[in-house]
């Protein structure tokens, strides 16, 4: 090869070589900065999916925290409702023979009953819910209620007491009418129902038939209780009224329901 030639031949292998050497850098440089990224996605994407993972595991002790937070015992519901049975205008207040209420006393939210009745009558408000969905379980179940008496004022009471007297005496008064300022409807608590089947009367019939036994069954799910239960008069000092519902809150009413015991028995007093 001659001179000339061979250094074109020198130049050109030069030259190739430094392309190859500028081509083998950029593809290195492109390679670690490729890596570089991947890694820093990697991590990124690890770093959400702990965080994810520990929101769920987050999420997943505070529902158990709360599923594994204990509801109310009886005894504490018997304790807080124990608490109020003297307080007026506490819808767990207990009213009998012994335990009365003042002549002038009336309940604040009184309103009118805005379901099939028999006359107009009131009840306090935060016992209507309570009824309305009473009377529309019994109606899905093809029961018709009626409302008889819910509200009674002191004055009512008297002149109600005083005709069951001239009528049936007072021993015999005493056994089916409250005296004045001894009646749960002055609560506006307590409401009398009842039905076509006994002819829209108050009877003891009235347990007997379909409607009376859906109540009897039931009445604790919309927090009410039959306050005068079949073999207690010994007990609540009034004869068996099937009719005469008594409102105390869901909790109340079917913890009451559940022990088989009137409001005398389950408060432990008379």
């Amino acid at each position: 090869m001659r001179i000339k030639d061979k250094k074109r031949f020198m130049l050109a292998c030069g030259g190739l070589a430094t392309i190859l050497i500028l081509m083998i850098t950029v593809l290195t440089i492109g390679f670690w900065n490729r890596n570089d990224n991947q890694a820093k996605t990697d991590n990124n994407t690890k770093s959400q999916t702990t965080a994810v993972a520990n929101e769920s595991e987050t999420a997943v002790n505070s529902q158990a925290a709360v599923t594994e937070q204990p509801s109310e015992t009886k005894e504490e519901i018997k304790n807080a409702s124990s608490a109020d049975i003297n307080s007026t205008d506490s819808i767990t207040k207990l009213v009998n023979k012994n335990h009365s209420i003042s002549s002038n006393y009336r309940p604040a939210d009184l309103v009118t009953v805005d379901l099939p009745s028999t006359r107009d009558t009131q009840l306090r408000s935060v016992a209507i819910a309570g009824l309305t969905n009473l009377f529309e379980a019994a109606e899905a179940e093809g029961y018709e209620l009626f409302c008889c008496s819910g509200y009674r004022s002191y004055e009512t009471q008297t002149e109600l007491y005083a005709w069951n007297v001239e009528t049936y005496g007072v021993d015999g008064a005493e056994l089916v009418s409250a005296r004045p300022g001894m009646s749960e409807h002055q609560l506006g608590l307590a409401m009398d129902v009842t039905s076509a089947s006994v002819e829209f009367d108050l009877l003891e019939s009235f347990g007997s038939t379909p409607e009376g036994q859906f109540i009897k069954e039931n009445a604790h799910k919309f927090g009410f209780i039959v306050r005068y239960p079949q073999g207690k008069t010994d007990i609540t000092g009034y004869a068996y009224e099937p009719w005469h519902l008594r409102y105390l809150g869901i909790d109340v009413a079917t913890d009451i329901y559940k022990s088989g015991k009137t409001m005398e028995e389950y408060y432990g007093t008379n």
